[in-house]
């Protein structure tokens, strides 16, 4: 059941709420597949809850038991707020109080910093990542989730533990911990690897949840203003200044010909460019619309310098 498939080591990260069979069962599942799993990291809110404790001790116990000797190592990771807004040193660094409940006001960003510190740590140590996000309250799957879209790779793989029903209402919080292999099922989870997509964000990501929003924002500003100087590139000086016109609130094909002065069927035949060359730039498809919204949107809060230069 340990024979590795693979030469790379991989560490299996499971959120944990008060029922300690999930991480079991998913581990069983994947094990079946031949991961070769040598780590085992619980996510979990503050211990101080006797369910998450309870559900911890179940788990510590059945791992000698199940596993003996050659037992992936169990390591528990409880959630901390405020954490440090950096991803350097090791998660287990973490300092402040631990979070008890996801309605806390710090919790959704302790999370999701406690995802990226383990993630970005057991990464740099060389591990393959499976992660499963069944455990525990939603919020915790949605922010490990929104982490790992940063830092996961190809070669790492998210899942979901299907459990059915008869199972799950006979297994409780802990009565059934292994089950007969295909009894449960993993279901994978597509993420997409933001962090190989998009250049800098990985870095970027070693900042607070806010700041990688704003890295992401930046990107696709610059992304968006290149997209407009290549339509701009494409265009005469006088349907330049169409485009413009159209930009402005409220613009319409009589208040833009008439501050032109131009003919509306000239403004019409110009829009038509316009609307091409967005379509080319954008790489819309022809049942994509191209309308006013769409060059407010994206040319409207251009500076002047953007126009002046053409």
């Amino acid at each position: 059941m340990f024979e590795a498939s693979c030469s790379t080591p991989c560490a299996f990260i499971a959120t944990l709420g008060g029922k300690p069979q999930v991480v079991s069962f998913a581990l069983d599942a994947l094990l079946q597949t031949g991961a070769p799993v040598t780590r085992v990291c619980v996510v979990h809110l503050s211990a101080r809850d006797p369910r998450i404790r309870r559900a911890l001790e179940q788990l510590r116990a059945d791992f000698v038991a199940a596993y003996g000797e050659r037992a992936p190592r169990l390591e528990s990771v409880p959630i901390h707020a405020p954490p440090p807004f950096t991803a350097q040193g090791t998660y287990a660094a973490t300092k402040g109080p631990p979070v008890d409940s996801v309605d806390e006001p710090q919790a959704a960003q302790a999370i999701w910093m406690t995802f990226h510190r383990l993630i970005g740590t057991l990464r740099a140590e060389g591990y393959t990542i499976d992660l499963c996000v069944t455990g525990g309250p939603r919020l915790i799957a949605l922010q490990a989730l929104s982490a790992a879209s940063l830092l996961l790779t190809p070669q790492d793989r998210c899942w979901h533990l299907y459990t059915p029903p008869e199972l799950r209402e006979a297994a409780g919080e802990g009565e059934i911990m292994h089950t007969e292999p295909g009894g449960v099922r993993l279901i994978a989870v597509p993420v997409l690897p933001l962090g190989l997509f998009i250049p800098g964000l990985q870095q970027a990501a070693l900042q607070s949840p806010d700041q990688i929003l704003a890295a992401g924002r930046q990107w696709l500003s610059a992304q968006d203003e290149q997209r407009c100087r290549q339509v701009m590139r494409r265009l005469t000086p006088r349907q330049r200044d169409v485009l413009r016109e159209f930009a402005r609130p409220g613009a319409r094909p009589d208040t833009v010909a008439r501050r032109l002065r131009l003919q509306r069927s000239t403004v019409h035949t110009h829009q038509k460019i316009i609307r091409q060359e967005c379509r080319n730039a954008w790489e819309l498809s022809p049942e994509e619309r191209v309308d006013a919204q769409f060059l407010r949107e994206h040319f409207g809060s251009l500076p002047d310098r953007f126009w002046e230069a053409g």
